[in-house]
């Protein structure tokens, strides 16, 4: 029975990983985190990434900050279109036309923004990782402030991406930050590895324990009522009594 047991673990340990390293890594959208910013009026260029992505034919973010510590940094000359250093990268326009960032100024004094970009014809798309958007920022206070995405709506609940297709595509979002603090060390800044590695395991842990628990099933109820009831049934030594 163990080594029933040994090898089915050892079939099921090779199939689970087998699959944890060969599906298709999930797309992540991330803002990017600047450390050291310590002078009041520096300028903070952040980009936004998409990383493995499958299709991008369009996206929509809503972007928040603390106005406190910084602000967008204005265009000079200012433009009618864009009046903020808020430029597209180039993960799309290097495919095909698009519209050079759809701009929407939600209250930026009080730290957000709605801004989107998509290609100019229908079914081009973009796929891999790159750059969406380099977002310029200028401190007014020196301190901490996280970059967010803002839910999009109700029902949207952050950034959309859509395909090709026009269908949306499930990501991971990946917050962004700017402080005064430095850059934390090599495996203080591998959290989100850590928590997609800390998900692998607890499905191989899952898997061992569906097969162990196969291997070892449980005695029918009435086995095991029996074989609590047995010792008190037991016949007692010579010379006991009640």
């Amino acid at each position: 029975m163990k080594k029933k047991s040994l090898f089915l673990f050892v079939i099921v340990a090779i199939v689970v990983l087998a699959y944890l390293y060969t599906r298709p890594p999930e797309p992540v959208l991330s803002i990017g985190k600047v450390y050291d910013v310590t002078k009041i009026g520096q300028t903070v260029l952040v980009n936004v990434t998409l990383t493995d992505v499958p299709s991008c034919s369009a996206w929509l973010m809503n972007l928040s900050w603390d106005p406190y510590y910084v602000t967008l940094t204005p265009r000079i000359p200012p433009n009618a279109t864009m009046p903020y250093q808020v430029i597209e990268g180039p993960f799309m326009k290097d495919v095909a036309q698009t519209h050079n960032l759809i701009f929407e100024p939600l209250d930026v004094a009080d730290g957000y923004m709605l801004v989107a970009d998509s290609f100019v014809s229908s079914g081009n798309s973009a796929s891999g990782t790159g750059v969406i958007m380099e977002i310029n920022f200028t401190v007014v206070h020196v301190g901490t402030t996280t970059l967010n995405t803002a839910p999009i709506s109700r029902i949207e609940n952050q950034s959309i991406i859509a395909d090709a297709s026009g269908h949306g595509v499930a990501h991971v979002e990946v917050m962004g930050l700017i402080t005064d603090k430095p850059a934390p060390s090599f495996w203080e800044g591998m959290e989100f590895q850590d928590t997609l590695i800390a998900g692998d395991v607890l499905i191989l842990l899952a898997a061992t324990g569906i097969v162990y628990q196969r291997a070892h099933p449980s005695p029918p109820k009435s086995q095991r009522r029996k074989a609590e009831l047995q010792p008190i049934f037991e016949p007692r030594g010579d010379g006991e009594s009640d």
